[in-house]
């Protein structure tokens, strides 16, 4: 039942109607009705409203017919229901170009007697339309009532989702904005067969934040107002979700917060706490840093993470300091990564893949990652993230890579191993080449120390100096002039590489 206006159809069933007569258009006699007006004017653009059904004597076009054609096609366009005409009068008859016209677009012409008033049509009309309109609010205040009261009482999204359900006679889904299901009714519905179901946007805080779904070709009125109230229960859903888990972010960034400064709380404290805020404590935790220039995007970083926290079936957390995001990354044990495979690949080579991907805007940052430890112990993994970032900086590796702790830690020892021996040692060995980069404003030195880093491969030299092969090859021959090192040597290497790395650890 159509419950903002009447169709063609049953209007003709009124009594007030039961002489009048549809003399072309038949096909559109289910065409809605939902207002009724009276033409003074031909020109009808601009405050006919769609679904009027229109009232007239022709008077205005009386003296050219032929314009009622050209008026069908104008109604037909502005999405009117009907023309009812009292021909007697001023037009004798339809012209004939104007029942082709009705005909063609299915726009019907009602003949009505010029006996007719047209209060006995317009009256009786209103009141049926008003009649439904008053059924359609008090309808719409009982599915709004009916939802709002399952909000506040705390039913749950599933009762909400499956009380919409019944009321559309259909399959209903919330998803996510990535297509992921939310709640369905029915819970086992295959939402994958279904190519084009109708959908509406969730907003909270002024975002989309889920689509409604709803499996049926088209809503009559009441289901459109029922859908309207629904998205705004769905809305109130989703939102007390959204504060309980701001909440619950804030208070794991606080636990986080207690667990990196000192005093540390006990591990019985640490497991408790961290079972109230949905953190394993049986998990391993490793904590990565990724830093740049400027601060992160929060939404790309929070928006990857979401998406491989569902993916892993973790819950990781996500702090931003400064120009830095601090991720606290949960592995589950017993799940290690195999090629081919379908468990868990490393932390490492999934932020791997962020930083790589230039779409995502984050590849011009870089990213220091500690080893796995318990929640009791993640200040250890925090402290080592840290020191990997400043040690791959000060070596001046590039932007877009992974730096874990375990790679550098040789490193972190050597930086403490300082002091006049290193220094000798150094000047020894290197102290002629550093003298000629001062002089001539080179970078021998820079580059000995990638060419070393690359285990002597010039393509990966020139590649890490974005430089040609060639002048690679040159620079190494001055090397060998300057320094007399046979650089094939493995024990010259390895001298040379522990001092360039104690070189620039302390230099920057």
């Amino acid at each position: 039942m159509n419950t903002r206006g009447i169709t063609l159809r049953e209007l003709m069933e009124l009594s007030v109607l039961g002489k009048a007569k549809v003399i072309s258009g038949q096909q559109g006699l289910d065409r809605v009705v939902r207002f009724v007006d009276i033409m003074e004017v031909p020109d009808l653009k601009g405050w006919i409203s769609e679904g009027v059904m229109l009232l007239t004597t022709a008077y205005s076009i009386r003296h050219d017919p032929s314009l009622l054609t050209e008026l069908i096609y104008t109604l037909d366009n502005l999405g009117a229901a009907a023309l009812a005409i009292k021909p007697a009068r001023f037009l004798k008859e339809i012209p004939p170009g104007a029942i082709e016209a009705s005909n063609a677009c299915g726009l019907p012409i009602v003949e009505i007697p010029p006996e007719i008033p047209y209060t006995d049509i317009t009256q009786p009309v209103m009141e049926l339309l008003l009649g439904r309109q008053a059924m359609l609010l008090r309808r719409a205040e009982e599915v709004y009532r009916t939802l709002t009261t399952m909000v506040l009482e705390n039913s749950g999204i599933q009762a909400v989702t499956d009380n919409v359900a019944d009321f559309l006679k259909a399959p209903v889904a919330l998803v996510d904005t990535e297509r992921k299901t939310i709640v369905s009714s029915p819970a086992d519905f295959d939402w994958s067969q279904r190519e084009a179901p109708l959908n509406w946007n969730i907003h909270v805080d002024r975002r989309t934040v889920a689509r409604l779904l709803v499996d049926k070709e088209q809503l009559d009125d009441m289901e459109e107002v029922g859908i309207e109230q629904a998205r705004l229960v769905f809305a109130l859903e989703l939102m007390r979700r959204k504060v309980a888990e701001d909440t619950e972010f804030r208070l794991r960034g606080n636990f986080i917060d207690e667990l990196l400064t000192p005093p540390l709380p006990s591990r019985h404290e640490v497991e408790r706490r961290a079972r109230q805020l949905g953190m394993n404590p049986e998990h391993k935790w490793e904590v990565a840093v990724i830093e740049g220039e400027t601060a992160p995007s929060e939404e790309t970083v929070n928006r990857l993470l979401e998406r491989e926290a569902k993916r892993r079936g973790v819950t990781p957390h996500v702090e931003y300091r400064s120009s830095r995001a601090v991720l606290f990354l949960p592995t589950q044990e017993g799940r290690k990564f195999t090629p081919g495979g379908d468990a868990q690949e490393p932390w490492e080579k999934t932020l791997e893949g962020w930083l790589k991907d230039k779409s995502e805007g984050l590849s011009s940052y870089r990213s220091g990652i500690g080893t796995s430890e318990y929640l009791w112990d993640i200040h250890t993994s925090y402290n080592e993230a840290r020191k990997a970032l400043s040690i791959s900086r000060r070596l001046g590796q590039g932007t877009g890579g992974v730096t874990r702790y375990e790679e550098m830690e040789v490193y972190h020892l050597l930086e403490g191993l300082g002091g006049p021996g290193f220094e000798r040692l150094f000047e020894r060995k290197l102290g002629k080449l550093l003298q000629y980069d001062q002089e001539h404003d080179s970078n021998m030195m820079l580059t000995f120390y990638h060419y070393l880093e690359c285990r002597g491969s010039l393509i990966e030299t020139a590649n890490s100096l974005y430089i040609h092969r060639n002048s690679v090859k040159y620079r190494l021959e001055r090397i060998r002039d300057i320094t007399g090192f046979d650089l094939n040597d493995p024990r010259e290497q390895f001298v040379c590489h522990l001092c360039l790395i104690y070189y620039y650890l302390q230099e920057k």
